[in-house]
């Protein structure tokens, strides 16, 4: 796409007003998360909404469209209006990028907004409000991190890494030792490689438009190479708004990466049974055919070094509440450990999600 100069002025003034309205509708996120009583509901099985995610939605619907009446607009709380289609310019909105981690209380969300032009992204910004990471960028303008330039960190080897995925894939497709996180935001999983924080992400299910729209932008100017698992650069001008999952690494590594996947989209293609074959892919219990994984929720607390960070001053004077089989039941508990904390701040009470096993006789994992 040729770019003029006028075009490039154009998307730094969107990028100025995405930095101004992202960071108010994270207020507006970070309210709702400090209140901690948010309704939440099930929009299909397996995809929570709460009201949060609407109050961010309809902020930014009324901010972004009152200054750019002419744009369209899709995000991930309202009908696709085919607008991203039909308009020189157009809003893709994820209003909590990462419910789930909001839901979980865990700070790995993040309010996501781009604005595309002729399929591509021209201007996004992507706000984790409660650790105050504003992540921008516009066409040809760099990438930056609370204003501050950010770069990506390449690599010629995979292994030991940093990686940003779920470890038990990885090990089932047999890939070198890496250290693994876990961050349920898309778009922040993929700012953070940007950042430098981390080598790559690696999704192996697919991804909407407003997963992705404005990280990617951000990642391609910190200069990253981002694609979907068959090596397409994503397009947001498509009849479909899912992709086929999402490599975002420097361009080395990128390539390391490739030479695992493409032989394993290979036979996804030609696979009769692609659950049986590559259900252990998916992050849904409805794509497996195996038993739901059990998933344990340990209330445990303790008094912290500082009550504003998760140190604990003596490991070995935990009080072990109880282990829960569901996060209602766990969140009963916690809230009747946590009256004993009125009068010591430093004296915090947690939930702690356990979804894998170790077996220390064998040195492996179970499930």
């Amino acid at each position: 796409m040729q770019v003029s100069k006028t075009d490039i002025d154009d998307y730094a003034k969107d990028r100025a007003l995405l930095i101004e309205s992202v960071r108010a509708a994270g207020g507006i996120a970070k309210e709702a998360f400090d209140a901690n009583d948010s309704k939440v509901w099930d929009k299909e099985k397996g995809h929570p909404v709460t009201d949060a995610d609407i109050a961010v939605n309809d902020f930014l619907a009324r901010a972004l469209l009152q200054a750019r009446p002419e744009y369209g607009w899709l995000s991930e709380e309202t009908k696709d209006d085919n607008s991203r289609r039909h308009c020189k310019r157009c809003f893709v909105v994820d209003p909590i990028d990462g419910t789930r981690a909001f839901i979980d209380r865990t700070p790995n969300f993040s309010v996501s907004v781009a604005i595309i032009e002729n399929g591509i992204s021209v201007a996004g910004a992507v706000y984790n409000p409660l650790l105050d990471e504003m992540y921008s960028a516009h066409l040809t303008g760099g990438a930056t991190l609370n204003n501050v330039p950010i770069k990506i960190r390449d690599s010629d080897e995979l292994e030991h890494i940093r990686m940003v995925g779920y470890a038990r894939k990885f090990r089932r497709l047999g890939w070198p030792d890496m250290n693994v996180s876990v961050i349920n935001s898309m778009a922040y999983r993929m700012v953070k490689v940007a950042c430098g924080d981390e080598h790559a992400a690696v999704a192996f299910t697919p991804k909407s438009d407003w997963d992705v729209a404005a990280a990617e932008l951000i990642c391609t100017e910190a200069g990253a190479k981002v694609t979907n698992l068959r090596g397409a650069t994503p397009r947001y001008d498509q009849d479909s708004v899912s992709g086929l999952g999402i490599i975002c690494a420097g361009p080395r590594l990128h390539a390391l990466i490739r030479d695992r996947i493409d032989p394993v989209i290979s036979q996804f293609e030609d696979s009769r049974d692609r659950i049986k074959d590559f259900g252990f892919l998916g992050t849904r219990m409805t794509d497996r055919k195996d038993p739901e994984v059990q998933l344990l929720h340990l209330v445990i607390g303790g008094e912290l070094i500082d009550p504003m960070r998760t140190n604990f001053r003596d490991l070995d004077a935990i009080d072990f509440v109880g282990a829960f089989p569901n996060f209602e039941t766990a969140r009963a508990a916690w809230k009747s450990a946590a009256q004993r904390t009125v009068d010591n701040a430093h004296m915090r009470y947690f939930i702690l999600h356990a979804h894998e096993l170790i077996d220390p006789d064998k040195d492996g994992i179970i499930g």
